[in-house]
């Protein structure tokens, strides 16, 4: 029977792994309702704890007093000031939760120290990707900065994915051809990645068009994407063609285990909301709604995929 404290652990890893995606989902929203910037500093937001609700709160000068070299305040906007700080509340609450967790996970120290290594991990991204999310800000949503900050963000996935499966107890796999099916799903982990990478580079690219002509039309924003938009668009087509013969051929193989299945139809779902979410941005002229459910869609299509590769892997290692 296990101790209480293990109950608990395992009761909390997955309020830390919703709170996680549910993080990425909002700052998703920041990203796309252009309140990156709603507040200009960092950690406080205009100076203040609480942030201001109207323009009357702030000084006269704030554009100038908030202002950084080759970076202008916006005019104050409370709608975005306001979703900012609540993408900062929400990434310390996932700080606190993933203290938690690391704190729980002791009550394994003797029988699997990986849980505790692994809680240490997550929580060390955490806060790893608290700080680039600073920078973020203070580089003015530098690309390069966005692009570590998502990478960050699906590594976490990961942590949380390998973390879940060493305290979950499940029928595991017992086949000889293992290997062949993990050599596959490494190949599409590797092929989401590349894609939310290019992803992320489309977003700074609309970024920079939204900043230096704010007055564009969204219907004209395609046209101003280079080769990156493109490849993008159809490398999606491979993962498509990859995805599907992939997880037809890992059907068939474990067709006699319904936890398999039932993962691959998770695969298949979320892969077809993270293409059609992706078609709405291509031709709806990028509706802000559509992004931050792209992204969503995407981390956790990378994450799925991870949890299939990690029960293949403790399968061959159940048959060693």
């Amino acid at each position: 029977m296990e101790s209480s404290k293990k109950l608990r652990f395992k009761k909390f890893l997955p309020v830390v792994i919703i709170t996680v995606f549910a993080l990425i989902l909002i700052g998703g929203m920041v990203r796309s309702t252009g309140a990156g910037m709603g507040c200009p500093d960092w950690p406080t937001c205009f100076g203040q704890v609480v942030p201001p609700t109207s323009i009357d709160q702030l000084p006269a000068d704030y554009q100038t007093r908030f202002a950084k070299p080759g970076r202008v305040v916006a005019v104050f906007n409370p709608i975005h000031t306001w979703t900012e700080y609540f993408n900062r509340m929400a990434g310390v609450w996932t700080g606190i939760a993933s203290i938690i967790l690391f704190v729980l996970s002791f009550a394994y120290k003797k029988e699997n120290k990986r849980v505790v290594w692994l809680s240490g991990l997550a929580l060390f991204l955490v806060v790893l990707n608290g700080g680039v999310g600073a920078m973020v800000v203070k580089s003015h949503l530098h690309p390069g900065v966005i692009t570590i900050h998502m990478l960050l963000a699906i590594f976490l996935a990961f942590a949380l994915a390998h973390l879940k499966y060493e305290v979950t107890e499940i029928e595991f796999l017992r086949k000889h051809n293992v290997d062949r099916y993990k050599d596959f799903l490494w190949v599409l982990v590797g092929l989401v990645v590349i894609q939310i990478v290019l992803g992320t580079q489309v977003r700074e690219q609309i970024d920079l068009i939204t900043n230096t002509e704010p007055n564009l039309s969204r219907t004209n924003w395609v046209d101003r994407l280079d080769m990156i938009f493109y490849i993008h668009r159809s490398f999606s087509i491979l993962i498509l063609l990859g995805f599907s013969y992939t997880l037809r051929k890992v059907m068939e193989e474990f067709k006699e285990n319904s936890f398999v299945q039932k993962k691959c139809i998770s695969i298949m779902l979320v892969l077809i909301g993270v293409i059609t979410a992706g078609v709405i941005l291509a031709y709806l002229a990028f509706p802000a709604l559509a992004q931050p459910v792209h992204l969503l869609f995407a981390i956790l299509l990378s994450y799925f995929i991870y949890e299939l590769l990690i029960i293949l892997k403790k399968s061959q290692e159940v048959e060693l």
